[in-house]
């Protein structure tokens, strides 16, 4: 009975070690998760995902996940809330957002100096020119901020994600 014991206590030892030498290290997970950011970036196929507005008066304003900045290689769009004050009021009352749907477009992305990276994007075939900067860390959190000269600047945070192709169906 001792040496039945024994060998299921041996035996539990070794497979947890085994478990334990399996699982990559907090640092492995964060490098992989950088290279996995970097090459979104880079290819320019990555969706950011806002949950918090940040306009320049007011306090912060949460989000639904609804609201986002859609980035690919030949098309930027935007669904994005606006709060703030605006220099030109809107001719038509439901254009208050920040939407858009950009073929003519300028994209630059820069290793930032703690880390991370800065894409610059200026949006060119739009009524006013729009400019986005997207701060973002290596682990994918995101600080986007939009200008536009006809109203006050304004923030988002989020995270970045892999863009969802859509599939048809036969």
């Amino acid at each position: 009975m001792k040496k039945l014991i024994i060998l299921i206590l041996c035996m539990l030892v070794a497979a947890i070690s085994a478990a334990y030498a399996q699982k990559p290290s907090k640092k492995e997970r964060r490098l992989e998760q950088a290279a996995e950011v970097q090459k979104m970036i880079e290819a320019q196929d990555y969706k950011f995902v806002a949950q918090r507005a940040m306009p320049m008066s007011g306090r912060s304003i949460s989000l639904t996940p609804d609201f986002n900045l859609r980035v690919s290689s030949d098309t930027i769009s935007a669904y994005l809330p606006y709060f703030g004050r605006t220099y030109v009021a809107p001719i038509n009352p439901s254009d208050g957002g920040i939407t858009f749907e950009s073929t003519d477009f300028n994209y630059r992305i820069e290793p930032a100096k703690k880390g991370g990276w800065t894409a610059f994007i200026t949006i060119n075939d739009v009524k006013h020119r729009t400019e986005a900067t997207l701060h973002i860390t290596t682990s994918g959190s995101t600080i986007l901020s939009v200008n536009d000269n006809t109203r006050q600047s304004i923030s988002f945070g989020g995270y970045i994600e892999k863009r969802k192709r859509m599939q048809t169906i036969l």
